[in-house]
């Protein structure tokens, strides 16, 4: 139960931390990238009204006078008629002003109509005017001719509907505006699509044409062309944003206010919503301005330009996969992160477990030898067998050996755990090593009739005094569990040294657990008078050397083993 309620509480923390760090981050990105894109746009923005301002420049130079003044504004706004959809698209709307700020033009809603002006030779020259269709059609025929003009269908094969011909039958030109005789819409169907998908031909579906007759009465006197047609357009743009635009370009009073704080050629932008930016800009007439003496400003014709861009229509989809992106990362590394740490608690508290056995094992070994030479030491302050002195000395002396044994064997393996002893590397025979443990332990082996081999040879890179301790070790274990008349066998072969002690089995669930301080396989296997601490100093001497080492229960017997490879 604590476990899990630990484990739960080190993931939540983490895992809030993280998503605190992320919102964190991420808010700050997303206003960085949005003023970033905000200024993106507003250059892009001063950009086209600048193109816009030359196409206008350009035109005007066809119709003024030596004074500057416009000879003929129909035929100038007609000429314009070309370049209305370029001025509106993206959400922009523009208007140009005399010198003394007069209106000259404005983009508007109306069709742009292509019409044949007039032929010289085998040459046809076209023009362009508007038609405004409220004046001539009924509310639900403009709904129904809109949606023809913006149809945009997905011919996918032969006899599909590609689009719609939309054109004039009979128009009259009024200035700049067409008057209508009658709207035809023909049907152009698929003939046949290509193996990618593309119409290859097409035709017209004539018995199917839908007729609109206008409403009009036309005086002779207007120029009369048999037909025109009529551009489709598959952008409809905003309307009710368009029309808060255009009632902007045509303030005159803002404009002039605009003018006069000396803010011409200079963007002024207001927050329309949280991420909508409406800009305005005045440009002059051929970057030539004029100061006045009452501080204004002159020139011979201003455009002026508005425009309005939502950054989240147009950088949702960048955000959103940066945000997801993000997250993912987050979230993944808050979980390896939350790992890591519930593994860490665990070792620390298997490391303070470790620990508190440690101390139990240590004051318990420490206090039989305690308690004897306490009553040994009493026994001589009151003189209770005299004749005994030298033997209770003896023993005390016996017993404080014991527990300094106990006590430098601690202080090893804590050196040892603690990496606080540096390793020497030198060549030296593991054989020769083995051959002085046998000598030394001779007389032991002799007295119990233990047969002693010791089978191949190898010289390895290691610490001579922490191998020989292993060595040592590994021997001791083996003698302290082999009974009488057994057998040791020491094999060094394929880069491996093994100890096998015939005798009883290690319990499997105790072979990971006899590494460990003062864990031994009690039951089948004999107790020790031992410090318990041999098969841990060990272990951690072949992890400082980075050698594979275990204990496996073989044939008649156990195994204890090292790779030094």
């Amino acid at each position: 139960m604590k476990e899990n309620k630990v484990k739960r509480a080190i993931y939540l923390r983490i895992f809030a931390g993280f998503l605190a760090v992320y919102l964190v981050l991420m808010a700050g990105f997303s206003i960085y990238s949005i003023f970033q894109w905000n200024k993106v746009e507003r250059l892009d923005f001063y950009h086209r009204a600048a193109l816009h301002n030359s196409t206008v420049e350009r035109t005007l130079q066809n119709y003024l006078d030596s004074e500057n003044r416009i000879i003929d504004i129909s035929k100038f706004r007609r000429d314009l008629a070309p370049n209305s959809h370029v001025f509106t698209f993206g959400g922009r709307e523009l208007a140009v002003y005399t010198g003394d700020y007069d209106l000259v033009y404005h983009t508007n809603d109306y069709w742009i109509c292509n019409f044949e002006e007039f032929t010289e030779g085998n040459t046809t020259y076209f023009g362009s005017a508007y038609l405004n269709l409220k004046d001539w059609f009924s509310v639900e025929e403009i709904a129904e001719l809109e949606n023809y003009m913006s149809a945009d269908p997905k011919p996918r094969q032969a006899g599909d509907l590609v689009s719609y011909s939309i054109r004039l039958d009979g128009l009259w030109l009024d200035e700049e505006m067409i008057i209508p005789d009658k709207i035809v819409v023909t049907p152009i169907y698929a003939e046949r699509v290509d193996e990618d998908g593309w119409v290859a031909s097409s035709r017209w579906g004539g018995d199917e044409q839908v007729v609109y007759i206008a409403n009009s009465e036309v005086t002779e006197a207007l120029p009369y062309f048999k037909r025109g047609t009529i551009p489709s357009n598959r952008y409809p743009l905003d309307k009710e944003k368009q029309t808060q635009l255009r009632s902007l370009v045509l303030d005159r009073e803002k404009m002039k206010e605009h003018i006069e704080q000396g803010q011409i050629g200079h963007i002024l932008i207001k927050k329309t919503d949280l991420l909508t930016y409406r800009y305005y800009v005045v440009l002059p007439y051929r970057h030539m301005i004029r100061a006045l003496e009452e501080g204004s400003y002159y020139s011979d014709f201003w455009t002026v330009v508005a425009g309005e861009v939502d950054l989240w229509e147009k950088n949702a989809g960048t955000l959103v996969s940066v945000w997801l992106s993000c997250l993912f990362i987050f979230l993944i590394a808050a979980l390896i992160l939350s790992f890591q740490t519930y593994r860490t608690y665990q070792k620390r508290e298997e490391l303070e477990r470790h620990r508190r056995e440690l101390t139990y094992a240590l004051a318990h070994d420490l206090k039989t030898p305690l308690s004897i030479i306490s009553g040994y030491a009493q026994n001589l302050m009151e003189n209770v067998r005299t004749e005994k002195r030298e033997h209770y000395a003896g023993r005390i002396r016996e017993k404080v050996e014991q527990m300094d044994g106990i006590i430098r064997e601690m202080l090893d393996l804590f050196r040892l755990e603690a990496e606080a002893r540096p390793i020497v590397y030198r060549e030296v025979s593991l054989g020769e090593l083995c051959r002085g443990i046998i000598d030394r332990y001779g007389d032991v082996c002799s007295e119990r009739s233990l047969k002693i081999l010791l089978e191949g040879d190898q010289i390895i890179k290691a610490d001579p005094t922490l191998i020989k301790r292993v060595l040592d070790n590994f021997f001791v274990n083996a003698l302290a569990h082999t009974p009488n008349n057994g057998m040791i066998k020491i094999s060094i072969s394929n880069d491996i040294l093994e100890f096998f002690n015939s005798g009883s089995h290690i319990p499997e669930e105790k072979i990971e657990e006899i590494w460990q301080p003062y864990r031994k396989a009690e039951g089948s296997r004999s107790s020790t008078n031992g410090t318990g601490l041999g098969l841990a100093i060990a272990g951690r001497i072949l992890e400082a050397h980075q050698y594979p080492y275990g204990a496996k229960n073989s044939e008649g017997g156990v195994s204890f083993w090292f790779k030094f490879a």
